[in-house]
């Protein structure tokens, strides 16, 4: 596995590869890697020739200050499950290219590069009247979003494969890919969980113990309506999941499983997905979602 942090390194050997005829699949990480990001790098070597993960903290550049920033990084890099625990798990999992994009920030996200906001908020739009948008498609996910790009600049991936649970951040993927007339694929890799149920995060290690058990009823939740033989309405199904989260605030969608599109009634395949929370101080909303086939 080779293993860069630059950025021209990294264009030049992606480019090189595209020379070869070699196909290419990205995934793009936030680091902090766990079993969920190694179940999109098993799909993506199954539908390309070289899988490329890149790895950094997008997020934080975009919302901490230099300073602040800085020093995530550095802790990252010391800390004995950080980079060093990345590196070999990818290595072992099978990928071909770890790009680490930490140290890289200033040099990736520049205006040139990077997607405009309100573009990503565009992504978005017919979502904006939803229960589920006011917690969830906030302007972190608008960012999160943007970041995508500049990496794809750099990668030129055929695929990007990205996982079922962000389910309103492969929406607005998909249809910034569209507008901007790329010619990526999106491949949505299904949920992996852990033995409790809940989905697996980087993040569930912020949950203390009471935490995880209430953040444990949203797939508790899920799974049990998934079952039902009777077809009930929208409605009471809202109902029956906000009364059974164990969350002071929960927002249901029930959409059309192909198109998003809000459903008036359970008639075809469908999406349920929740955002609930906030589970601990600093833990604010969990996303989930299950497919409910007809």
């Amino acid at each position: 596995m080779k293993f860069i942090e630059s950025i021209q390194v990294t264009k030049d050997y992606c480019q090189r590869l595209k020379r070869e005829g070699k196909t290419i699949a990205s995934i793009d990480t936030d680091a902090e890697l766990h079993d969920g990001h190694m179940s999109l790098v098993k799909i993506a070597k199954e539908n390309a020739d070289v899988v490329v993960l890149s790895a950094g903290h997008s997020v934080d550049y975009k919302e901490q200050s230099a300073e602040e920033y800085t020093k995530s990084l550095l802790q990252y890099r010391k800390m004995s499950n950080g980079l060093s625990r990345d590196i070999e798990l990818a290595k072992s999992n099978g990928v071909d290219v770890f790009f680490y994009i930490g140290g890289v920030g200033d040099q990736l996200y520049i205006d040139d590069l990077s997607i405009p906001i309100e573009m990503c908020e565009k992504a978005y739009a017919f979502w904006r009247n939803r229960d589920t948008f006011d917690a969830t498609i906030s302007p972190r996910l608008t960012y999160v979003l943007s970041t995508y790009f500049p990496v794809f600049n750099v990668i030129m991936p055929d695929i990007t494969v990205v996982g079922q649970k962000d389910a309103y951040q492969n929406f607005g993927l998909k249809s910034l890919i569209k507008q901007l007339g790329l010619p990526i694929k999106v491949v949505i890799a299904p949920i992996i969980r852990d033995s409790d149920g809940l989905a697996c995060s980087s993040r569930n290690k912020l949950l203390t113990q009471s935490d995880r058990q209430r953040a444990v009823s949203i797939y508790q939740t899920l799974q049990e309506v998934s079952t039902w033989s009777k077809i009930e309405s929208i409605d009471y199904i809202k109902r029956y999941i906000t009364s059974h989260i164990q969350s002071d605030e929960c927002y249901v969608d029930i959409c059309c499983a192909e198109t998003l599109e809000e459903l008036n009634a359970l008639d075809r395949d469908a999406i349920i997905m929740i955002s609930a929370g906030p589970f601990s101080e600093v833990y604010d909303f969990l996303t989930d979602n299950i497919f409910i086939y007809q």
